[in-house]
């Protein structure tokens, strides 16, 4: 190949390079995936509490007696929250681990619903349950079903 080819070769190579990398950068901008965000914990008990832009209940405790789920509702500018079990011999916490997004041009979106859940290292038993953030019981229902498989 002539010298002259190669380099326009590789020029437009080069272009094209360009111009791909530059649509990906283009488009992390709407994507949420790589958005930087701020954790915060936020209360199982949400939906009581209000303001902490995370809406909880029903906490269950599954037949195995160590899978918990909670249903929740997040906001526009919110990722779908983790349920965190802090357990001690004596008792178990829970708390939602929020992640908002943030940053210049976050467009926020619609928020949504999910079941999350924790399973704990030993069953629960006679262990009080509480909330993490106020340190307040959690109300919890005892359910039949077997938890779902991951």
């Amino acid at each position: 190949m002539e010298p002259t080819t190669r380099k326009r070769l590789l020029a437009v190579v080069g272009l094209i390079a360009i111009g791909a990398g530059g649509s990906y950068t283009w488009w992390d901008q709407f994507s949420h995936h790589r958005l930087p965000y701020t954790r915060r914990d936020a209360s199982v008990l949400g939906w009581m509490n209000g303001g902490n832009g995370i809406n909880a209940w029903n906490p269950t405790v599954q037949k195995d007696d160590r899978t918990i789920t909670v249903d929740v509702g997040w906001g526009g500018c919110d990722y779908e929250p983790d349920l965190v079990a802090r357990e001690t011999a004596d008792h178990v916490t829970l708390l939602l681990s929020r992640r908002d997004a943030e940053g210049p041009n976050v467009g926020c979106e619609d928020g949504g619903y999910a079941q999350v859940r924790t399973v704990l290292h030993q069953p629960l038993g006679t262990r009080p349950l509480t909330d993490a953030v106020t340190g307040k019981p959690v109300p919890i229902v005892h359910t039949q079903q077997q938890p779902p498989t991951p």
